[in-house]
């Protein structure tokens, strides 16, 4: 089959791709029909049979399909993997599962958004711990493990960071980092953000201890859902900070007891249709699109989209290197970085985004994207 073929018959599957210049899947990935038919099979499910019987049967088996596949996705262990709502209830499991004093330090960068800076800003307010940030400048190119290495001190607890910047699209080396932490033992949460399902991940190849991710962006699946991978060496380095159903071991005559997997970090109950959804979006992906396939579309189309862009007049990208992620991002100079956005959208049906602290302009590249809709993008600009 070729390409073309191939890509046609995946936009065939996600309607949205074809109503609109679909350029923002960095904010919101367009639903494949598996998705929408997963959620309602379920439902339609327990409709018909109700929530008893084979209710927990079947909430376990969604759960662990959809373990299994993010294990999958991220070359991880199931037991490495805990369903979460998103990334930030990831990144907020790791950043309150220490025992921090007034003092303790964690190591960040000016790149990250404030899903993983939330949670470290709570945690200076209410313990006073100092929070110290790398300077990669203005395009996040600056080698990172030289600006966190020269942070970090004895009082370092933690290194929190991006894999792709949401700013730039810039691809850091968390390898490096990751080598860093263990060398120093601190350590490391990746907020994924911008990477899962936009570049290939290997977790134990990163080295990285904890990695967070969402469903709705690159991966296309349901509001609600994501997972956090904590390394089964990690595990041991943080604590819970709230438990229920899900946490704990089930054992006769044991009061309570904490799972020694990644689950001990799922709470309760989750909307088990949403899940059903997100292990079909992730189904869909590995075996009707191919990882191999979108990552590959995905790069050729940034870099694609970045040479169509870069000689645009009074266009300054902002991005380090095409066809490194799925993102660029550009300054346009003398024009109003909301307002672009807003006449995109309603004059030429093209969706972007902005980035409101830099004032630029962000482009995602979908696999489901065409060269097309790039020259369409790129002329609208020019128009402006």
């Amino acid at each position: 089959m070729s390409d073309l073929t191939h890509l046609q018959r995946i936009r065939q599957e996600m309607p949205a791709t074809t109503d609109s210049v679909y350029l923002n899947t960095g904010t919101f990935g367009p639903l494949p029909k598996c998705v929408i038919q997963a959620i309602q099979n379920y439902l339609e499910r327990e409709l018909r049979e109700g929530r008893l019987g084979k209710g927990f049967e079947n909430i376990s088996a969604a759960y662990s399909d959809a373990r299994a596949s993010i294990a999958r996705l991220l070359h991880a262990s199931e037991n490495e993997i805990a369903l979460t709502d998103n990334t930030g209830e990831g990144l907020n499991i790791i950043s309150y599962g220490f025992d921090w004093h007034k003092g303790d330090e964690v190591i960040t960068t000016n790149h990250e958004h404030i899903s993983a800076l939330a949670p470290l800003y709570q945690i200076r307010d209410r313990y006073g711990i100092v929070i110290r940030t790398a300077d990669l400048g203005p395009a996040a190119d600056r080698p990172v493990v030289e600006a966190i290495g020269e942070l970090i001190t004895p009082r370092t607890r933690l290194i929190s960071l991006s894999h792709v910047t949401w700013t730039t699209g810039a691809v850091l080396d968390i390898q490096a980092v990751g080598r860093l932490g263990h060398e120093k033992g601190i350590p490391v949460v990746i907020d994924g953000a911008q990477s899962a399902g936009a570049v290939p991940i290997n977790v134990k190849e990163l080295e990285v201890d904890f990695y967070a991710i969402p469903m709705q962006k690159w991966l296309c699946g349901p509001d609600g859902t994501g997972a956090l991978y904590t390394s089964q060496d990690a595990l041991r380095n943080v604590a819970s900070t709230y438990v229920g159903y899900y946490s704990i071991k089930h054992e006769v005559d044991a009061e309570w007891a904490l799972n020694d997997t990644a689950q001990r970090f799922e709470l309760g109950g989750r909307q088990t249709a949403a899940v059903a959804g997100q292990a079909a979006a992730l189904h869909w992906l590995e075996d009707f699109v191919g990882h191999d396939w979108l990552f590959t579309r995905i790069s050729t189309l940034n870099t694609y989209a970045y040479n169509a862009l870069k000689d645009l007049p009074g266009l300054q990208m902002l991005t380090p290197q095409p066809g490194a992620s799925g993102i660029i991002a550009f300054l346009l100079e003398g024009r109003d970085d909301s307002e672009v956005v807003k006449q995109l959208s309603q004059q030429h049906n093209i969706y972007i985004r902005n980035i409101p602290s830099t004032k630029a302009l962000r482009v995602s590249t979908g696999f489901y994207n065409t060269e097309e809709e790039i020259d369409r993008l790129a002329q609208a600009l020019r128009a402006l």
